[in-house]
């Protein structure tokens, strides 16, 4: 199981929300490159860059993306904000890893026009849940899509990677909802990345024993609180 380390932009700076508010936010950083080369030197395999500004139409920070995609050595996945086909293969061509796609993924003509001009590979969708129910619009917007009726149907296009988070978890470090995230346990042949309330190495471990078919767990406030470290992480999950 992959520790990926997060790294969300808000206004040009490394910060963590509280289930998505930006009224409860926490800046860690305002040199958010320093911080992407620190997780790499540290041992991270892989980073997850989210535009919080771009998802929720507060601007953009593609230069400091652009910079961080170019100057580290390892693989950047990244998503918020992502509307357009243009801003997708732009992303891809600039060298990231995966683009993700979340409010725009659940518009069908979208995301059939998108795998017609990117590698399927190269895309993954975001599943961000409050209850069993899918929220867009930056997770302002609770919809009536049923969370695993909606991994199927992205699943039956040949996507490969869901990025899987419990809203009412996110950056809470109260432990992950480990029942939810198994409920996906029976759409095999994914790579599933999981985020949400992690607050210890226990957490990870049970996530490991508990959750087998996770490909990846993203970790944000902990390692910016000092919970544990990087290698910790890294070393509870291998």
């Amino acid at each position: 199981m992959k520790i990926i380390p997060a790294i969300d932009l808000w206004d040009a700076k490394v910060v963590r929300l509280v289930r998505g508010d930006p009224s409860l936010s926490t800046v860690y950083s305002h040199d958010p490159l320093d911080i992407a080369k620190k997780w790499e030197a540290q041992g991270a395999q892989i980073l997850h860059l989210v535009d919080l500004s771009a998802a929720l139409g507060k601007g953009d920070n593609a230069a400091i993306i652009e910079k961080i995609i170019k100057e580290v050595g390892i693989p950047v996945e990244v998503g918020g904000g992502i509307r357009t086909i243009e801003k997708a293969k732009r992303l891809i061509s600039l060298g990231a890893e995966r683009i993700i796609v979340g409010t725009k993924s659940t518009e069908e003509e979208f995301l059939d026009e998108l795998l017609e001009n990117v590698d399927k590979s190269k895309v993954a969708v975001s599943v961000d849940l409050k209850g069993d129910r899918l929220a867009i619009q930056g997770w302002k917007l609770r919809t009536k899509i049923n969370g695993i009726d909606f991994v199927k149907h992205v699943k039956d296009k040949g996507l490969e990677w869901i990025i899987y988070t419990d809203i009412s978890r996110d950056g809470t470090l109260e432990g992950p909802n480990i029942d939810r995230i198994n409920s996906f346990g029976e759409i095999t042949d994914l790579n599933f990345i999981v985020s949400g309330g992690i607050s210890s190495l226990q957490d990870l471990k049970n996530l490991k024993k508990e959750a087998s078919f996770v490909w990846g767990v993203i970790v944000g406030k902990a390692l910016y609180e000092g919970r544990f470290s990087l290698a910790e992480a890294i070393s509870s999950a291998s």
